[in-house]
């Protein structure tokens, strides 16, 4: 079914293409639309009725499919304030944007006016197409000067260890990344398990930068447990996580009130794709410290779950967490690119402030649109 777009006031109008040319200001031949289709996806196939699995309660899902050949591989995510729009990246160095749908009781069954450009390195040129240099992992964005996704995006790269920052705010898909922590900085980290999820801390002064918190994929350290750093500036400081084999870390999202949410997966040929969530407590966070946290849901494949790799997370106005989640298909045709939504009520630990719903922007009515999707939308955000 095609997408039914409602009318909406002049001014939500007239903000839809800040929130999506604001990414790539000067888009040139760099940046391009792309098309795609969508359909929504069942929670559990085999139980339609199953809305809340350990503690998530399912508020909708998409897989995602186009017939760009650069599309996939989605391994990080940021979502708006208000949900409207995503920001993703790929592990072969590509930037993903897209307006975010949903239905009429705030279930996310749509992308809209996806576009797709390449990361550039820091000779200007793109590092899509190499492998080393184009593997991202995490991606988090500083949004402390202005309440949208253009801002300081912090990227974190495997294979070639290193942690880049690009002001979109300034130069959208064009911004030359700012080299922030390399490999001599982590010393040996396991090639394809290194740099996995990225958050940012709380400067340690007043005025200061944030602080980078990181959290390998498979590198341990002599207690056999996952690498993780705190840094400050160039300064290292390590922790560690202790490991729920055989799950390990894809992304992780930092909460309102600090605590920490870490996405892991697991695949094996026997038991097929798992996917779990751990709640790490902010106070546990410290140098030499060892994490666990509390497991807020654990499925396998039965679910309509893929190779979850991108995490981001967001509060409504009652204190609920909206939580998000990408996966990246590998460019393999047997895996599925999957974005789902759940709510964890109270999660946000933070008093309900009004009964004001914020919508997402929509286009106009006729506007043009990527695709065609194949769910039934409308216009109210879950906020």
């Amino acid at each position: 079914m095609r997408i039914a777009y409602r009318a909406l006031n002049h001014v939500l109008i007239g903000c839809l293409a800040v929130a999506l040319l604001a990414v790539t200001p000067d888009a040139g031949a760099a940046t391009r639309n792309i098309e795609v289709s969508t359909r929504t996806v069942l929670w559990n196939p085999e139980d339609r009725t199953e809305m809340k699995t350990g503690e998530l309660h399912w508020a909708g899902g998409i897989e995602i499919t186009s017939t760009d050949k650069d599309f996939g591989g989605w391994s990080g995510l940021a979502v708006s304030s208000d949900g409207a729009t995503l920001l993703s990246v790929s592990d072969e160095g590509h930037w993903l944007t897209a307006m975010v749908l949903y239905d009429e009781r705030g279930r996310l069954s749509g992308i809209a006016e996806p576009r797709m450009a390449p990361m550039l390195g820091l000779d200007g040129k793109p590092i899509s197409g190499s492998k080393t240099l184009g593997d991202a992992e995490g991606l988090v964005v500083d949004t402390s000067d202005a309440d949208s996704l253009m801002g300081r995006a912090y990227v974190s790269f495997e294979r070639a260890h290193r942690i880049w920052r690009y002001d979109l705010a300034r130069s959208g898909a064009e911004a030359k990344p700012e080299q922030l922590l390399t490999q001599r900085h982590f010393g040996r980290l396991n090639s394809n398990g290194g740099l996995e999820a990225i958050e940012l801390l709380p400067p340690a002064e007043e005025g200061g930068r944030p602080r980078i918190l990181a959290i390998t994929e498979d590198t341990l350290d002599p207690r056999g447990n996952i690498r993780g750093f705190i840094a400050r500036g160039r300064d290292i400081a390590w922790f560690g996580v202790k490991p729920h084999s055989p799950f390990k870390p894809t992304d992780m999202a930092r909460l309102p009130n600090g605590d920490i949410l870490l996405l892991e997966r697991r695949y094996s040929m026997l038991a097929g794709v798992g996917m779990q969530m751990r709640r790490i407590a902010a106070d546990d966070i410290a140098p030499g410290a060892v994490l666990d946290g509390d497991v807020l849901v654990n499925v396998g494949q039965r679910y309509s779950i893929d190779n979850m790799e991108g995490l981001a997370v967001r509060a409504d106005e009652n204190g609920d967490l909206l939580i998000y989640m990408i996966s990246d298909n590998n460019y393999n045709p047997l895996q599925r690119t999957l974005l789902l939504m759940f709510r964890l009520p109270g999660g946000a630990g933070e008093a309900k402030i009004g009964n004001e719903v914020r919508l997402p922007r929509i286009p106009e009515e006729g506007a043009p649109r990527n695709g065609e999707d194949k769910s039934e939308e409308a216009v109210q955000a879950p906020s």
